[in-house]
């Protein structure tokens, strides 16, 4: 069983009771559907159903005008990751639908219409008719992916979305994202940016952390139903989000509807966050009992490689008390702790609460910018969102924008990631093309997209060019295909899935290589009427081998930080080349471009003469010839500060 204790964690349905959860009246929850009929008397035994007893004594329960959910444990905004074949803890209330047979399954967050039994593997367990625990095993046939978990009486469906990631094991080496306030309802945000969650699943990280302030007048107007708006957001997002309570949300119904405390932990293999309730109105430095949680879990956990704080709160209270007690340096690596992220309106600009930071070098201390539209403070009215590229015990968290004005702990904002597709991606073509285009100074690996193709009458399966086909599920009509795919910056992919092996015509059969230094220092530069460009003299040239027995013609394209670069023209006059067999030609390159981002880039190259654009990439890095020193110091700042 992997499922891990938190502060008022429940152990058993009393803890539950004790931690202030208050059972509602037995109405369906916020997207809950009826069953369109009870189960046959002569259906055969299903092991993934349970007995469930209800007492029709009960007394009266109040009633709202919103329902709290059924499921709380595991619970949308405290997922838990589980391995096929493992175990988990299950807590839910007892509406009196609760009658008679309880089945309980996987629903596949992208393809809903594929479920997977859980089979019960202990008796319920009752407390006062209220609450009732139980321990579910995942099959070891259930596929890896993001999940909600069903609960499915004779009258009603019950859903926990988005709580259950099955993983075949667990990375040293992934990415999670930071999203930050929102404030939606503000008059600068009427709404959640729909843009975030299509940018983020393209990401594809672990997990997500959402540090609170969902919400603008949440709390002020005492409204427990923000809660479903938010929710409802977060469920566009194909990935576990860990939600925090922030000042503006309601955190009175933040048990009914989110998780079961607002105090809580992440635990992704050797990677251990906590979560923490700490703002304004509830400052962790004046919570007594929630700093002694704290020691004890670091304590517990001491023995993972990193462990993380999370708050809604960006003053860095937790590091006060632990500096008041002395020795700082010591307990933080002792404790592993080496990861603070806070909420906030802006990005860090390393002066604000930069002396609670003193004496903590290679301790990573994040704020995050806004992720929505909302204005307030230095906030720029577009979204952001922070990728968290973790690689054993490195951290990279910073991006570098082509038009920073100030230092700042950039963050990545939305509208330059997206994805383009020249048929629906709805399951009815047997033919798809998707170019994922990104405009960021950033590349990414392991990109992800989900694909679906119509079936064409066999059992042949989806073939892919050039992604990577992680894996293929049967959706009944069409094939659901998850495609992985490196995403070079200030660039595109293409991508193309079919039925027919004819739609993905083989890659020309010419081998790049690349020769020359990688390090590309510029100067700036002005042609005699006046146009301004950077220009650099480092060695650089690329190879094309033919490795056919036929003459072959190619032209190649050649891409670096957003603009097209060209051979020398002394040696390649003219193009497409003709290159006979096993013929080898050498493209000095000419190092010239009208905008020079420093730092690290992918020169791409890929041949006209191939529709899919497959992409040859090379690392490069890039500087001005004149602070050379400043900008590797600047490309850094995130692993020293």
């Amino acid at each position: 069983m992997n499922w891990q204790p938190t502060r008022m964690a429940f152990v058993t349905a009393s803890v539950f009771l004790f931690a202030g959860i208050h059972s509602f009246g037995a109405q369906a929850p916020v997207g809950s559907d009826k069953s369109k009929a009870p189960p046959s008397k002569n259906a055969q035994p299903d092991h993934s159903k349970t007995t469930v007893a209800t007492s029709t004594s009960r007394g009266s329960h109040s009633r709202g005008t919103v329902t709290p959910s059924v499921i709380r444990e595991p619970s949308q905004g405290r997922p838990i990751f589980i391995t096929p074949g493992e175990t988990f803890y299950f807590v839910m209330n007892l509406p009196q639908s609760f009658t008679g047979d309880v089945s309980f399954a996987l629903q596949h967050a992208l393809e809903p219409d594929l479920q997977y039994p859980l089979r019960p593997k202990t008796p319920p367990s009752y407390l006062n008719d209220e609450y009732c625990s139980l321990v579910l095993e995942v099959r070891p046939s259930t596929p890896l992916g993001l999940y909600d978990l069903v609960v499915k009486t004779s009258a009603a469906t019950h859903y926990s979305r988005r709580s259950v990631k099955v993983v075949g094991k667990f990375k040293d080496k992934f990415r999670f994202v930071h999203l930050s306030n929102m404030n939606v309802g503000d008059l600068t945000a009427p709404e959640f940016d729909e843009m975030l969650p299509k940018e983020v699943n393209l990401l594809a990280p672990e997990f997500i952390v959402a540090t609170g302030d969902y919400t603008e007048w949440a709390r002020a107007l005492d409204d427990a139903s923000s809660w479903i708006r938010v929710l409802r957001y977060f469920e566009k997002f194909n990935a576990p989000v860990f939600m925090l309570c922030g000042l503006h949300d309601h955190e009175a119904s933040f048990a009914q509807f989110v998780a079961s405390d607002p105090i809580g932990t992440i635990d992704y293999g050797n990677y251990h966050g906590l979560l923490l309730l700490d703002h304004a109105g509830n400052p962790i430095d004046q919570d007594y009992s929630q700093i002694q949680w704290v020691d004890a879990d670091l304590k517990r956990h001491r023995q993972r490689r990193m462990n993380f704080i999370v708050s809604n709160s960006d003053e860095l209270g937790l590091i006060d008390v632990w500096r008041e007690r002395g020795n700082i340096r010591k307990f933080m690596d002792d404790h592993k702790v080496k990861l603070y992220i806070a909420g906030g309106s802006s990005d860090w600009d390393y002066k604000e609460f930069a002396a609670k930071l003193k004496g903590l070098d290679g301790f990573h201390f994040i704020r995050t910018h806004e992720s929505s539209t909302c204005m307030r403070d230095r906030a720029t009215g577009f979204s952001h969102y922070r990728v968290i590229e973790v690689d054993g015990d490195k951290l990279s968290y910073t991006y570098h924008p082509d038009d920073a004005a100030e230092k700042l702990q950039y963050s990545i904002p939305t509208g330059r990631l997206r994805a383009y597709f020249d048929a629906p991606n709805d399951g009815t073509a047997g033919r798809i093309v998707a170019t994922v285009q990104n405009a960021l100074n950033q590349s990414f690996r392991d990109a992800r997209i989900w694909l679906r193709l119509a079936k064409q009458g066999d059992d042949a399966k989806p073939i892919v060019a050039p992604g990577r086909l992680v894996r293929v599920l049967d959706v009944g009509k069409y094939w659901a295909c998850e495609v992985a795919f490196d995403l070079p910056d200030k660039g595109a992919v293409r991508i193309v899935a079919s039925m027919n092996a004819a739609d993905l015509p083989p890659a020309p059969p010419i081998a790049v290589a690349f020769e020359g230094s990688r390090n590309w220092a510029f100067t700036a530069e002005t042609t005699d009427f006046g146009l301004n460009y950077f220009s650099s003299r480092a060695p650089a040239q690329l190879k094309l081998t033919n490795q056919s027995e036929t003459t072959q013609s190619c032209w190649p394209v050649i891409r670096l930080n957003g603009a097209k670069l060209h051979p020398d023209r002394k040696v390649v006059p003219r193009v497409p080349m003709l290159l006979k067999p096993g013929q080898t030609v050498s493209l000095p390159l000419m190092l010239n471009l009208r905008r020079v981002s420093p730092g690290a880039h992918e020169l791409q190259v890929y041949f006209l003469e191939d529709p899919l654009s497959r992409l040859k990439t090379f690392d490069v890095n890039l500087s001005f010839q004149e602070a050379v020193s400043k900008i590797q110091d600047e490309s850094t700042m995130d692993q020293n500060e």
